[in-house]
């Protein structure tokens, strides 16, 4: 209904302006071919093309703290220092730690005569009975109180076990091999269990963090090649884009991240400025000369010539995009479909035209 009363309307219009209303239908029918040029329709994915800017960050990253906390008492490392696993970080004050060790020690050399004591009141009460000079009662009895002396001295070894390692955590020590990209700690200090002292990065493995300006066609950038290069230099990569964040800032931008990894990794350094430059498929689209485009009952159109006919159809068309000389249909045509470029001016439904040789 909507696409008749369109057509109508064009062809009023159109019958209006070139003085035809009054001209016979026979006649209208014998009018001489308007010569026209057309072009063939066919649909094409324009590329869109980003340009990112940020830096290059660790692909791996993780804080190292201490397992109980404690007054920092010196800080071994700064941000830039490339640490091997094992290497001392920072130290805390071992004094508590130290004198916990040694009640332990205490504890265990107690327990451990508590339980010889009991195991030969043990050994005395079986004798006895075997003698008959004792009873079963006291060999029972004497057995319990092995029992609990060696329960005793079980925990205070494993006391003394958490003790020796809480000595050695004490000194904080890299676990892996990185490089120390942040310091949150200092001498004199109280950190607790678990604070990061300092952020290591891995050695392996590099990142390209991208901020850039919110834009939904982004969301297919995931898998996609990204150029990545230094701001200033030469040094370049080819690498997918492995993450884009689905949550906007209040800045109005989004993050996308690229690894780097392999040789190319070893290229960039962390902190460096880079520059990302991503091409993306756009919506398949159907580009035509700007002269094609025609509009009628507040619609944009184009004429076209369906096959083996010579007499045009006006139809609407949406569009997505102008550029400096085309204009992007999004939908209303179909590829192969022929549409007027030249001459649609003086056109009207069923108008009867002669493409030009040279036009086809």
């Amino acid at each position: 209904m909507a696409m008749t009363a369109f057509i109508r309307g064009v062809a009023v219009a159109a019958l209006a302006s070139a003085g035809c209303l009054a001209m016979p239908a026979t006649l209208v029918a014998e009018q001489i071919p308007l010569p026209v040029e057309v072009v063939t329709t066919r649909t094409v994915a324009p590329e869109r093309s980003y340009r990112l800017t940020g830096t290059i960050e660790a692909l791996e990253s993780y804080p190292a703290g201490f397992r109980d906390g404690g007054r920092v008492i010196s800080v071994a490392v700064d941000v830039g220092d490339v640490l091997h696993e094992g290497d001392e970080i920072a130290r805390v004050d071992p004094a508590r730690i130290e004198a916990g060790l040694r009640s332990a020690e205490a504890s265990l050399d107690a327990a451990e005569a508590a339980l010889d004591q009991a195991e030969q009141a043990q050994t005395r009460a079986r004798s006895l009975l075997e003698r008959g000079s004792g009873t079963r009662a006291e060999l029972d009895q004497a057995r319990e109180s092995f029992l609990t002396a060696r329960a005793t001295r079980d925990q205070a070894a494993a006391q003394l076990d958490t003790a020796r390692r809480a000595v050695e955590d004490t000194v904080l020590t890299a676990t892996h091999d990185g490089i120390v990209t942040e310091r949150s700690a200092e001498a004199g200090q109280v950190v607790g269990a678990g604070q990061p002292i300092v952020t290591l990065a891995s050695l392996e493995g590099r990142e390209a963090v991208f901020l850039t300006p919110d834009d939904p066609r982004l969301a297919d950038a995931l898998g996609s090649d990204v150029v990545v290069r230094l701001l200033e230099g030469t040094t370049r990569t080819v690498v997918p884009v492995t993450e884009v964040s689905p949550v906007v800032t209040q800045t109005g931008t989004v993050t996308a991240k690229a690894a780097i990894t392999g040789e190319a990794a070893r290229r960039f350094t962390i902190g460096e400025p880079v520059v990302g430059e991503l091409r993306l498929k756009d919506t398949p689209v159907v580009s035509l000369p700007w002269t094609a485009l025609t509009s009628a009952a507040g619609q944009s159109a184009v004429w076209i010539l369906p096959e083996g006919r010579d007499r045009v159809q006006l139809v609407p068309v949406e569009i997505s995009a102008f550029t400096r000389d085309q204009v992007e249909i999004a939908s209303g045509l179909e590829d192969g479909v022929q549409v007027v470029t030249a001459g649609s001016h003086a056109l009207y439904p069923d108008r009867r035209v002669v493409v030009l040789e040279d036009a086809q």
